[in-house]
């Protein structure tokens, strides 16, 4: 029987023993006490969050994260379309073990394919921050967060299509980005045309165009894995800012490499520092591959991240036309969002790629 709920308000003690009733450390250790607390709203876009606050019998008392299903119909529509909920849950139950990045234990995680519902009960990372996109990252948060970077593209080098469940660019469902591309093409520019200059119009109208090459572009020859939504509200930091986790891989996927750099520097700092720090982020992050024993060219890397950056303008153009408009943050971060992506695009003149 699926453990998959409705939403959050649905959680209770009765529900979370019942889950959790497979995992040896609450056998031997029982929660006899939980508060439920909701927390993240407008940070997660593709979800609802709840801290879960338990108490065992031995006294100890455990924090749980809880992720269910988004409650806006427009984006849970995306996230069943590309499959985002069973994407994440297929990360946690094969690969989460695996990888050489810091990643939250699961504790227990479910898709119910008949009603498309999901579950993630997950370890709580107490006391570790995640920096407001919004605001932006500060130099020093990005440079972890490239030394972060580094083992998830390399692990996989040239190998991550040996694990055949992981999508591509190809996948069926993703090729859904060609025909969403231009459905909500309109309604990005009516919520956010005061962001879009006529020349920022006629280059999203290029994109647009050019969008049905890039499943071929970017599912061919050399591939990765990519987390496919490294920003920093996905990216945990300790205090100090020496180490770092990694969340929310609801949209990893095998890809070119350059992708997640492309959107790290491009979509999570302020303008202004991310032109101060661009050149020298990109030589880190090759240093950094280079020290793995693989060999990838700064030419090679430009042409990756400025292909990626027209592309990644989906991340606007479709998450920005169905948030909910009563959700001022989600505004705020869309807006941010898509005056990073146009501005990185004007600056390196990105379009070259594809005139």
């Amino acid at each position: 029987m699926t453990r998959t709920i409705d939403n959050i308000n649905e959680i209770s003690i009765d529900w979370l023993i019942g889950t959790l009733s497979g995992v040896e450390e609450f056998q031997d250790d029982k929660i006899v006490d939980l508060t439920v607390k909701q927390i993240g709203e407008g940070i997660g876009q593709l979800g609802e969050f709840a801290l879960l606050e338990t108490k065992r019998a031995s006294g100890l008392e455990t924090k749980i994260f809880a992720k269910v299903q988004t409650a806006n119909e427009d984006l849970d529509n995306v996230a069943r379309d590309y499959q985002f909920y069973l994407r994440e849950v297929r990360f946690y139950e094969n690969l989460a073990n695996k990888i050489s990045v810091k990643t939250p234990t699961p504790y227990y995680v479910e898709h119910d394919a008949e009603t498309g519902r999901v579950i993630l009960l997950l370890e709580f990372l107490d006391n570790w921050y995640n920096p407001d996109q919004i605001e932006g990252a500060s130099k020093v948060e990005i440079d972890l967060a490239i030394e972060g970077l580094i083992p998830i593209t390399t692990q996989f080098w040239g190998t991550i299509k040996q694990l055949d469940w992981v999508p591509d660019m190809k996948e069926r469902y993703m090729l859904k980005l060609v025909d969403d591309m231009v459905e909500f093409q309109p309604e990005f520019l009516r919520r956010f045309g005061h962001l879009m200059s006529p020349s920022r119009r006629e280059i999203l109208s290029k994109i647009v165009a050019y969008y049905p090459k890039f499943p071929d572009i970017f599912s061919e020859g050399l591939l990765t894995l990519a987390h496919w939504d490294y920003r920093v509200e996905n990216l945990f930091f300790t205090p100090e800012v020496d180490d770092i986790s990694v969340i929310d891989w609801q949209l990893m996927m095998a890809h070119k490499p350059g992708w997640d750099l492309a959107y790290l520097l491009c979509t999570n700092v302020q303008i202004d520092l991310r032109r101060e720090i661009y050149d020298e982020s990109c030589r880190k992050y090759l240093q950094g591959i280079a020290a793995r024993g693989i060999e990838f060219s700064a030419e090679e890397l430009e042409k990756y991240m400025m292909l990626s950056l027209l592309a990644m303008t989906c991340f606007a153009v479709i998450g920005g036309s169905n948030y909910d408009l009563d959700n001022a943050r989600s505004r705020q971060l869309f807006e941010a969002l898509t005056e990073r992506i146009f501005s990185a695009i004007e600056d390196y003149n990105a379009m070259r790629l594809i005139a």
